[in-house]
């Protein structure tokens, strides 16, 4: 049986049956105490299943038709694997619209990860807890090689394989096992704090305040953002404390938060406010940049002052819901406050909608008015 790459080219079809013969006789035994035989794995995940779907996959890459797939399956294999696998495989092959076809894949595709329940992904923790890895390696080598063969056989010269990408698959597991593990995500930062309380009315009044929030990660999404904003008079005391939630905040980014909230008490004299991400994902282009509102203004209309404007998005699919959040600026850009509005419709895909949102309160000397998005970046992959 063939063991080296650089061998497995321009083999005749004796040679290649020959070489999967023996490769589909020939165990590979791991763990000392319970003695895995990774050929014969578990009933329904098993190097049978493997070897036919990648050969199956190759043929197809290769352009054979199925009537010589079929004969050259049937020859190099029926001897060794059983009539019933070898039937099953091929009538999903017939059907890769199938349900068998795409449980096959999931099992024996050449794109897996860690922990996905593949064929491959499991012989490497097995490899892994018994400390038998150079064992596992070698029997993925001969799995590549014998199939090389098949792909390089006769004289073929293709410009791809199949095969290859299983090599790849299981050296990116590799390669982030033994990576130095990632570390741990820097929290969040309150840049500035602002707003202005309205006129009082018995014991309460509005407050519309607006702050900047920013992600320092520049490699990953903040999710399930937990912001509490602490109102405080001038003796100390907390008058109240303000809870809300963002569902994603891109690396990088800065996000304009604003709400307006009825206050009951004494008058604040400090706003405060912390933010703390529930949990963080891998991703370094921020995707949240393409929704957004255009031409914001205030506007006096009959029931008062409103916000109008623009709400687009960008996205090639809906989103269900969105908020957004504004925030009033002076002159000088600083924070006079702010609002936020639930989009409960969403917004269509490539869609916009024009904006009329009421303002409770506008604070004099809003010189422009800035504003941020969110909704859940699992939309966009779901």
């Amino acid at each position: 049986m063939e063991t080296e790459f650089q061998n497995a080219v321009g083999k005749s079809v004796g040679e290649v049956v020959r070489d999967v013969t023996e490769f589909l006789t020939c165990s590979c035994t791991v763990h000392k105490q319970r003695r895995i035989n990774l050929a014969t794995l578990l009933p329904d995940l098993h190097m049978h299943g493997q070897f036919s779907f990648a050969l199956l996959s190759e043929a197809l890459m290769q352009g054979l038709s199925e009537e010589e797939t079929e004969r050259f399956y049937r020859h190099a294999c029926s001897g060794v694997i059983p009539q019933a696998t070898v039937s099953a495989m091929l009538d999903a092959f017939r059907d890769r619209t199938g349900e068998a076809w795409r449980t096959y894949e999931k099992k024996y595709g050449n794109r897996f990860s860690l922990s996905d329940g593949s064929y491959w992904s499991s012989c490497l923790a097995i490899g892994i807890d018994a400390q038998q890895m150079s064992d596992v390696l070698h029997y993925l080598r001969l799995f590549t090689v014998v199939l090389m063969e098949f792909a390089y056989m006769d004289g073929r010269n293709p410009e791809r394989t199949y095969t290859w990408t299983y090599y790849e698959s299981f050296r990116a597991m590799l390669d982030t096992l033994m990576a130095e593990p990632d570390p741990e995500p820097l929290p969040l930062k309150v840049l500035t704090v602002g707003g202005t309380a309205g006129k009082r009315e018995g014991d309460a009044y509005l407050l519309s305040l607006g702050l900047d929030l920013e992600n320092p990660n520049p490699d990953r999404m903040a999710r399930d953002v937990h912001l509490d904003i602490v109102l405080k008079d001038r003796d100390g005391n907390v008058i109240a404390t303000v809870k809300d939630r963002l569902a994603s905040l891109d690396p990088g980014a800065i996000y304009h938060y604003g709400i307006t909230r009825r206050v009951r008490g004494g008058a604040v004299a400090s706003i405060s406010a912390t933010a703390k991400a529930g949990s963080h994902l891998k991703l370094s282009t921020p995707i949240m940049t393409h929704a957004g509102a255009e031409d914001l203004r205030i506007e006096e209309t009959d029931e008062g002052l409103c916000l109008a404007g623009t709400l687009r998005g960008g996205y090639d699919r809906p989103l269900r819901s969105l908020t957004l959040h504004y925030q009033f600026r002076s002159q000088e850009d600083r924070i006079l406050g702010g609002g936020g509005e639930w989009i409960a419709e969403g917004l269509a895909e490539k869609g916009e909608r024009a904006l009329r949102l009421r303002l409770p309160l506008a604070p004099k000397g809003t010189s422009r008015l800035l504003c941020s998005v969110d909704f859940d970046a699992l939309e966009l992959i779901d």
